[in-house]
């Protein structure tokens, strides 16, 4: 919780001006993070709550990721675009790598084998951000980020094509509203207006063939 009450600070500050004093901020979220992530790393003997917990919320889990995304966002408020977007990359691709081991890890879990009685079980903690109004990924977050830095380091086209890959990946996943609003604007920053509207509509027929209604017909800036 540490953690992201000082991040919340630190976006606060740097949207001020006070980058400074959101550097600062960030000593402390260093040492909180370092922190959690020893208690993560203790070993699986050590059945302390905060151990159990700080395995299977997110908000816990994700301190590490909060610190690297806290570093691009120091460094893009610098305009060191190219060094921030290599921390917003790299704190995605763990999300990634999240995605992939901490669902087994979940599954696999037993009231019976891991926790001691009058314990809560993960089933128990019903918020994976434990009561705190965030997104339980930081993927999306990382993502923007990383498409602004992109863009305002003169890279668009590697913007475009890290999202489309992303979106190839797993559409399903990545192809939100604000992913399609943030490819479109790309798209129309970056070509003519015929092949523009293409991109856009093939993006919009993506969408539709993987039936994300969710995704509004506004995000894809047809109007």
């Amino acid at each position: 919780a540490h953690v992201e009450l000082l991040s919340r600070q630190l976006l606060i500050l740097l949207q001020t001006g006070a980058i400074r004093a959101a550097e600062m901020v960030q000593d402390d979220v260093r040492l909180h993070a370092a922190k959690v992530q020893s208690r993560v790393n203790s070993p699986p003997s050590d059945m302390r709550m905060l151990v159990r917990v700080s395995k299977e919320m997110a908000l816990v889990r994700q301190a590490p990721r909060r610190l690297m995304v806290n570093e691009g966002l120091i460094l893009f408020a610098r305009c060191k675009y190219t060094n921030a977007s290599q921390y917003f990359r790299d704190a995605l691709n763990q999300q990634r790598l999240d995605l992939i081991t901490v669902k087994p890890s979940l599954s696999n879990s037993s009231p019976s084998n891991h926790t001691p009685q009058g314990c809560p079980t993960w089933k128990d903690l019903t918020s994976p951000t434990l009561g705190f109004d965030v997104e339980p990924s930081l993927i999306f977050e990382c993502l923007n980020n990383m498409s602004l830095c992109l863009l305002y380091s003169g890279h668009m086209r590697s913007a475009v094509q890290e999202l489309e890959g992303l979106i190839r990946e797993d559409p399903c996943r990545y192809l939100t509203e604000g992913m399609a609003f943030n490819l479109c604007t790309l798209y129309e920053l970056g070509s003519d207006g015929e092949e523009c509207s293409k991109k856009k509509k093939l993006l919009q027929r993506v969408a539709k063939r993987f039936y994300l209604h969710d995704v509004g017909m506004e995000s894809f800036r047809l109007g």
